[in-house]
């Protein structure tokens, strides 16, 4: 006789019994590797370092630290414009190094629109 193509898929066995598993993540605890979904548990006695903003900073200068604008999400604006136009705002978007969304949204602020240029970023590059 022959076997077809696909057959069912054998149920899962677990690998380990819910004993053993809960052993292993005991013995393990402290290693950090926990589940993804869970936050790890915080003991008393240690001490909570401040966060990264706080910290004086090592050498003769400190900088004061970057606040990163969180991007503004919109609504998309497509539209057509003639290829002279198009070639004329890219050559312009290029001597000033920035892009062509930014130059559009200069003119609109410009013109009057509640535009925030500090949340756009000039050249392109998405703050991390």
């Amino acid at each position: 006789m022959i076997k077809p193509a696909f057959q069912p898929a054998p149920r899962p066995r677990p690998r380990i019994s819910p004993e053993d598993a809960q052993q292993l993540a005991v013995a393990t605890s402290d290693l950090g590797f926990t589940r993804p979904s869970s936050a790890p548990e915080v003991r008393a006695e240690e001490p909570v370092p401040p966060p990264a903003e706080t910290m004086p900073t090592a050498g003769p200068v400190a900088q004061e630290p970057k606040t990163p604008i969180a991007p503004v999400k919109g609504t998309a604006l497509k539209f057509e414009v003639p290829d002279p136009v198009w070639t004329a705002l890219r050559q312009e978007a290029l001597n000033r190094r920035v892009t062509v969304k930014y130059l559009v949204l200069e003119a609109l602020a410009a013109k009057g629109y509640n535009v925030d240029l500090a949340a756009v970023p000039e050249d392109g590059r998405r703050l991390r």
